[in-house]
């Protein structure tokens, strides 16, 4: 149920934050689906979810640790396995509030770039050394409600 409402929230999103600017022509709409085809996973591709939960009192702050800790490293990163992962990852941020007062983010990386490395303590280690590296996961860590859900799904054809 939470991945149905999920999907129907981004959905609903890209449906009323296109809205003007939406493609006119039948060129415009032919281009603009060719690109999206491009980044998206084929029949039988690897697509991952993951969804983490925030702690109400610390979403500020987490927002923050995502903009200037981790996309910071990623945008700045010259890895080239690091570029590829970040045009085919969507991050999508909450509307409101769950009942527990927590809050749903999820990273969609569809699709997963086969034999490369999505581990973040790994890679925030690599960027900031591995004292910093660690503190920075320690303080990702410490902003969950509960653990993080990983879901590894599989491209269809329908």
């Amino acid at each position: 149920m939470k991945l149905t409402t999920l999907c129907t929230l981004f959905i609903s999103f890209l449906f009323f934050a296109c809205g003007q600017d939406a493609p006119k022509s039948n060129s415009q709409i032919k281009a603009v689906t060719t690109a999206t085809e491009l980044l998206r996973a084929k029949t039988g591709d690897e697509v991952w979810i993951i969804v983490s939960y925030i702690k109400n009192d610390k979403k500020s702050e987490f927002d923050m640790w995502i903009k200037d800790v981790l996309y910071a490293a990623l945008y700045k990163s010259t890895n080239p396995m690091k570029k590829d992962q970040l045009k085919v990852t969507r991050w999508l941020e909450p509307i409101r509030q769950n009942e527990d007062k927590s809050w749903t983010y999820a990273w969609i990386m569809d699709p997963i770039i086969p034999n490369t490395d999505y581990d973040i303590p790994t890679f925030l280690n690599k960027e900031y050394g591995e004292v910093k590296g660690k503190e920075h996961w320690a303080k990702y860590e410490s902003f969950w409600a509960k653990p993080v859900d990983v879901h590894v799904l599989k491209q269809t054809s329908l």
